[in-house]
């Protein structure tokens, strides 16, 4: 299937869509009445109700929404799930009059005669009886094919109207449009406002904004507005995704708060006071609604190219087939879509500045974390300091306690066990004595062995031990003793 493919000449749609039969086709965004079928996206009588309870009192054919969104126009209310009613644009610019004939037609014989004037306005013209007849004819399919114009056929007959929904129209496609994912409990709304996404960029023109919905909501402490999203659209204009909160109640439905902004106050207090240009209730479509949808091709498509594009959807469940007839709408996808793109680009933007505010924020904390760590362990230490202080004060008018007393006793002992007659001390001044007088004998002898019996060398090992034992428990009190008076010592400082 070509992007621009469609029907052939001597081809028929299987089903119209915007046109009158029997039965009439599903539609979005607008009411049915009696068998007149009303176009797909947007197109309304006068007086009836729409599905989120709008009205209108021209009708026109709905621009094709883009892939994200769509933009209100500012001629027409008619609202419709996927996209809001614009003014329809043919190929040359100029505003097409196929909506008003098609909500005209009301029986299958109009239909069939209406088909029979084009099909005959196309293959035999009977205008002069001679060969210019085929010019015309040729001619007429030209038009046709374009979706514009007037075919003439007879002489005596008005003229059939070419438009972009005519079978033979060939600068058509089938794109995707993505389904609402909210229901109608969510109580969300679309504003379409008619100023640039710029002017609601910061937090304080935000904040402005929900003030001001609530004073058109009635300035009612228990009613507060919210902003769900907010996104830009083309032509410098913005949708606002949101919601209203009752107090004691959550959220009001979709449906009962798009009728209420729509009523003649609000409606006129939102375009002085916020610009607004369109009023959308955006619910999700339930399933027996998207059947008959899909089930019925568009006016002007083959029921086969428009099936093949329901089995080709890449998501059933999140998109939605949908009929683009022109360049115009599909520029307006075109500028849709990028909006979109520039949107996304601008959340990546504000992720990556966030996240480097995120950042220098983290190393500073580290910084911080480091320096309190630090500064912790200094008041730890001065802490210490003040409490080896304070015990020391303490026990400047305190006696002395049992333990110092053992402590003193042993130190007694070990002294009075070097100092005392015959010990270590008296000992190693008999061994120096006798090396100082002995020296020369000593010398002399020097290289001699002695002999010991097994009786002296028992004595002698017997004298060594405890002497080494009497070193190894001087030690381990001097090393106490100079470990105590490195503490006093560090806490007097």
């Amino acid at each position: 299937m070509s992007f621009f493919g469609g029907s052939k000449l001597g081809t028929t749609s299987s089903t119209s869509f915007g046109t009158s039969t029997s039965t009439p086709a599903f539609t979005f965004g607008t009411a049915t009445s009696g068998t007149t079928n009303k176009p797909l996206f947007g197109a309304t009588t006068t007086a009836q109700p729409s599905l989120f309870g709008a009205s209108t009192t021209t009708p026109t054919f709905a621009q094709s929404g883009g892939l994200f969104g769509s933009k209100p126009g500012s001629t027409t209310s008619s609202t419709s799930l996927l996209s809001s009613g614009t003014k329809s644009v043919g190929l040359s610019g100029t505003s097409t009059a196929s909506t008003v004939q098609a909500s005209q037609i009301s029986t299958v014989q109009d239909l069939i005669q209406n088909s029979e004037y084009l099909i005959r306005s196309l293959t035999s013209p009977d205008l002069f009886g001679d060969e210019r007849d085929g010019i015309i004819a040729k001619l007429n399919q030209l038009l046709s094919a374009c979706g514009i114009g007037n075919g003439y056929y007879k002489g005596d007959q008005q003229p059939i109207s070419y438009t972009a929904e005519n079978p033979f129209y060939q600068f058509k496609a089938i794109g995707y449009s993505r389904r609402s994912d909210y229901c109608d409990s969510d109580g969300i709304v679309a504003l379409t406002l008619g100023i640039n996404y710029e002017q609601l960029s910061t937090v304080t023109q935000r904040q402005k904004f929900i003030d001001s919905m609530n004073l058109i909501l009635g300035n009612n402490t228990n009613v507060r507005a919210h902003i769900e999203l907010i996104r830009p659209l083309p032509d410098n204009q913005t949708e606002v995704l949101l919601y209203v909160t009752e107090k004691g109640k959550g959220r009001s439905s979709s449906k009962e708060l798009c009728a209420f902004l729509k009523q003649p106050t609000q409606d006129a207090q939102l375009k002085n006071q916020l610009c607004v240009v369109n009023v959308l209730s955006r619910t999700v479509v339930d399933d027996a609604k998207k059947h008959a949808f899909i089930k019925n091709p568009p006016a002007g498509f083959d029921s086969q190219i428009w099936q093949q594009a329901v089995r080709e959807n890449p998501d059933p469940d999140k998109l939605l087939p949908y009929p683009i007839r022109g360049f115009e709408q599909l520029r307006k996808r075109q500028e849709l879509q990028t909006a979109e793109i520039r949107l996304e680009e601008r959340v990546i933007e504000e992720l990556k500045q966030r996240l480097v505010q995120i950042n220098s924020k983290l190393i500073a904390g580290q910084n911080q974390c480091s320096y309190q760590r630090q500064r912790h362990k200094e008041l730890s230490h001065r802490l210490l300091r003040c409490l080896a202080m304070q015990s020391l004060l303490q026990h400047y008018t305190i006696s002395i306690d049992s333990v110092e007393e053992k402590l003193e006793t042993r130190l007694e002992a070990l002294n009075a066990s070097l100092i005392a007659p015959d010990q270590i001390k008296s000992r190693i001044n008999d061994l120096l004595t006798i090396l100082r007088s002995e020296a020369e004998t000593l010398k002399a002898a020097d290289g001699t062995r002695l002999k010991f019996t097994e009786s002296d060398v028992a004595q002698i090992k017997r004298y060594l031990s405890r002497a080494q034992e009497a070193l190894e428990r001087v030690i381990d009190v001097v090393r106490e003793s100079t470990e105590d008076l490195d503490i006093i010592e560090k806490h007097l400082k």
